[in-house]
C-alpha cells in the first residue's frame, strides 16, 4: 500500500492508487491484523526524536516500534490541499485513522471542512472503525458543525453544496473474512459519495459476496470500488496468487473496478503468469525493500470508479 524513506518523512509516503497524501491527523492505535505491520506505526516511530514530527506519537524500543496512544490534529499540515490548485486523487491520512475513536467530532468537522473547500480534489477515506464513521456520517448536526468550519478557515460564511460530499470517498479497510464480514455492511449503511474497500494487505482469500456489495446492476447501496494487495515490510505475509485472482474475479461478475497495488514483501514466482494449478506448489521470491510486481497474471489492475455510486 505504502513506502516511506528512512527519513521518516510523512511526505515520503507513497500509495499507488493515489496522487498525493494529506495526513492532518497524527498517532493510532492497533485494531485488527491489518495492523499487525503497520508502516505508519513504524514510519511514526522512526521519526519519534525531540523536534521531529513524530514525537509522542509513537515509539522505538527494544522490541520495535510502538503507538503511545497519543492522537491528535496537525495544525501545520490541515489547509494543504487548499494550497494545491491541481486536482488530484488525495489519500487521507496515511498514517492515521480519521475516524480514531479518540478524536472528537469538532476535530472531524476541520478535517471535512478543508475537503468541502477543495471540491477540485477527490479525497479517499479509508477506516478500520467503521462504527465511528456510519454514526458521524448519519448525525444530522454534522454538516452544519462543518459549515462553521469552513467559515472559520475561509474568513466567510460558507455552504455545503452537497451531503454527503460528492468528493470524498468513503472506504474500510477488509483484510480478511471477518473484518469484511463485520465492516463492509456497516459501509453500506454510511451516508457516501461513493464506497470501497481495501483489501490490504490481503490475508486470506475474501468472499465480496457478489449481488450483495458487488452489484453490476448498481441497484441500491454497494461498493463502487476494491483495492487489494499484498502486505509489505521484512515481516510481511505471502500473498496467495489464488487470493488475489477470486477477488479480480469477483470484481469482474460484480462490474466493479478493480485495483491490484503491489504483491508485497514476497512476489510469488511461480503461478503468476498464468492461472495455477491448484495442485501445484507456489513459490515465492522475496524482494525485501525493493520495488514490487504490480501484474497479476501478467496484467496491471489499475481501474478507477467512473462515478459516485448510490
Amino acid at each position: 500500500m505504502a513506502q516511506g524513506n528512512t527519513d521518516g518523512s510523512r511526505d515520503a509516503i507513497r500509495i499507488e492508487y493515489a496522487e498525493a497524501t494529506w495526513d492532518p491527523i497524527a498517532g493510532c492505535t492497533r485494531k485488527s491484523a491489518a495492523c499487525r505491520h503497520c508502516y505508519a506505526e513504524a514510519l511514526t516511530a522512526e521519526a519519534s526524536q525531540p523536534g521531529m514530527w513524530g514525537e509522542g506519537f509513537a515509539d522505538k524500543g527494544a522490541g520495535g516500534a510502538s503507538w503511545t496512544g497519543k492522537v491528535e490534529i496537525q495544525e501545520d499540515r490541515l489547509k494543504l490541499p487548499l494550497e494545491w490548485e491541481k486536482p488530484s486523487r488525495i489519500f487521507v491520512n496515511s498514517i492515521s485513522d480519521l475516524f480514531h475513536e479518540s478524536l472528537a467530532s469538532e476535530v472531524i468537522d476541520r478535517v471535512f471542512a478543508v475537503m468541502a473547500l477543495a471540491p477540485q480534489h477527490i479525497f479517499q477515506v479509508l477506516t478500520k472503525r467503521p462504527k465511528v464513521m456510519q454514526a458521524y456520517m448519519a448525525d444530522k448536526a454534522a454538516r452544519a458543525r462543518i459549515e462553521s468550519a469552513m467559515e472559520a478557515l475561509a474568513g466567510s460564511p460558507v455552504k455545503i453544496a452537497g451531503w454527503p460530499l460528492p468528493n470524498v470517498w468513503l472506504g474500510v479497510t477488509a483484510e480478511n473474512q471477518k473484518e469484511a464480514d463485520r465492516r463492509i455492511p456497516l459501509l453500506l449503511q454510511t451516508p457516501a459519495a461513493l464506497r470501497w474497500a481495501a483489501a490490504e494487505p490481503l490475508l486470506e482469500k475474501v468472499d465480496f459476496k457478489v449481488g450483495t456489495w458487488l452489484k453490476a446492476d448498481g441497484a441500491g447501496p454497494r461498493l463502487d470500488w476494491i483495492v487489494a494487495g499484498g502486505e509489505t515490510g521484512a515481516e510481511g505475509q505471502k500473498c496467495h496468487p489464488d487470493w488475489a485472482r477470486a477477488l479480480r474475479d469477483q470484481c469482474a461478475q460484480g462490474a466493479t473496478p478493480f485495483f491490484w497495488t503491489q504483491w508485497g514483501e514476497h512476489i510469488p514466482s511461480s503461478g503468476v503468469a498464468a492461472p495455477s494449478d491448484a495442485t501445484a506448489p507456489v513459490t515465492f521470491t522475496r524482494i525485501g525493500s525493493g520495488p514490487a510486481s504490480r501484474e497479476l497474471d501478467g496484467i496491471l489492475h489499475d481501474a478507477y470508479p467512473p462515478k459516485a455510486g448510490a
